[in-house]
């Protein structure tokens, strides 16, 4: 490292001391008024602030007299780009969180639960058990479904409809009821 760029950051060190000593307080009391709920965001935004007052030390040591107006829009801008950031993030969960959740988290007991719920269906009739998968499998309407199975509209409400009560009694036999799902 030359001699003229060892000074140039020690000068740079000893402005952003002097920012430091001059306005961090009041900076930081500011962020945290935008962060409320968050004060290590805040004190991470302040710290980006004089890391940026740092890397522009020679311009804004010139301007002295708009150096605090530049570190309150840095920050706020700050604020502002990492709150957009975090909304574009998927919000990242660590093992502790799965627990966390909706739904079973463990594979077994939904292997399990699967297992359950088709041998309920295999108790049904061919009739009954056609009609669900065409409405609840393959997402149809009722009058696609009985078009596709060619039968009325009105058998296929039937079926579906008595199929469901016989699968909830079938799985209730089981001990599962609805808000097990």
């Amino acid at each position: 490292m030359s001699q003229s760029t060892h000074d140039d950051t020690r000068a740079g060190g000893d402005f952003v001391a002097a920012l430091y000593d001059q306005h961090a307080a009041s900076l930081l009391r500011y962020v945290r008024s935008l962060l409320p709920n968050d004060p290590h965001r805040a004190e991470d935004v302040v710290q980006e602030c004089l890391l940026r007052a740092w890397r522009n030390a020679g311009p804004l040591a010139a301007q002295r007299n708009s150096v605090r107006p530049w570190l309150f829009r840095v920050a706020r801008n700050l604020v502002i780009d990492w709150g957009r950031r975090d909304r574009v993030r998927p919000v990242a969960f660590g093992d502790d969180d799965l627990d966390l959740l909706p739904g079973p988290a463990d594979f077994a007991e939904q292997v399990v639960r699967r297992c359950v719920v088709d041998q309920a269906l295999d108790g049904l009739t061919p009739t009954h058990r056609q009609a669900l998968r065409q409405v609840y499998h393959l997402d149809r309407t009722r009058q696609r479904a009985a078009a596709a199975i060619g039968v009325p509209v009105g058998t296929v409400k039937s079926r579906v409809h008595n199929a469901t009560i016989a699968v909830t009694e079938a799985l209730a036999g089981r001990g599962i009821t609805a808000t097990d799902w």
